[in-house]
């Protein structure tokens, strides 16, 4: 008994000292539901009530559908929405993003862009509005997390999130995170394990904050979700390969 009783402590102030780290200055708490900021001008990011609640409820951007309020894969989602006019397939935690996705979504024209992914210690310094994807962590974060990078500064980069916690923003910004070069490569330091940094590939400028325009042609499918094709094509590229690999073996081996 006194075992579990010391092993829960731990667990509480362990919890405490990693959420300690790494947040804004401010430590108000915002009731579930209650808009705790806004960043890149006009995306909201809204307070879960707590980090391991999980909702039944669904949020919505113009009839699309942008995940499960107000997890940190919502904010992520619904911010390349409005920022970019792009979204991304369904995906099982924050850090499958890292492995399952290579590429976003115009959700108007169904356009796929590439995703760029950076490891944490990469000699390419963080980019601006990139995915910061956190690993999982047994103790506090069992589906990982996904944070924007909202801007890099010398020494930390600005995040904009969902469901770290529910303290208001004092800015445009839930979080700065320091960064440091080390032996050729740049890492962002936090008290969570960090994956890296994902950004697109658009070389041509050519995701957009929404406009009126798009926001109509966007109306008009109806309130339906994408279809991603993008993730089909992905899919049928890696079976090409398969089958072309397939074929070649065969014949080596009729040889």
């Amino acid at each position: 008994m006194k075992r579990n009783f010391v092993l829960i402590f731990f667990i509480i102030y362990y919890n405490y000292c990693i959420n300690a780290d790494s947040t804004a200055a401010n430590q108000t708490s915002a009731p579930y539901n209650t808009i705790v900021g806004y960043a890149s001008s006009n995306v909201e990011a809204y307070s879960n009530g707590n980090d391991s609640f999980i909702s039944d409820e669904y949020s919505y951007l113009y009839g699309v559908f942008m995940g499960i309020k107000w997890q940190c894969v919502e904010y992520a989602r619904r911010w390349l929405f409005q920022r970019k006019g792009c979204s991304f397939a369904s995906i099982e935690g924050a850090a499958d993003m890292w492995t399952q996705l290579d590429q976003v979504q115009r959700v108007e024209d169904k356009r796929c862009f590439p995703l760029r992914k950076y490891p944490n210690g990469s000699p390419s310094r963080p980019a601006n509005e990139s995915l910061l994807i956190y690993n999982r962590s047994v103790v506090s974060m069992p589906y990982g997390h996904v944070a924007v990078i909202v801007d890099v500064l010398s020494d930390v980069i600005r995040v904009a999130e969902e469901n770290w916690d529910s303290y208001y923003w004092v800015g445009n910004y839930s979080r700065e995170i320091p960064y440091e070069f080390v032996s050729g490569g740049y890492f962002i330091r936090d008290n969570y394990p960090i994956l890296g940094w994902m950004s697109i590939v658009d070389v041509q400028n050519q995701t957009k904050p929404l406009d009126q325009i798009s926001i109509g042609n966007i109306l008009k499918l109806n309130g339906s979700s994408p279809d991603f094709v993008c993730e089909k094509s992905n899919a049928h590229q890696h079976n090409g390969l398969f089958i072309l690999l397939y074929l070649c073996i065969s014949l080596v081996f009729n040889l």
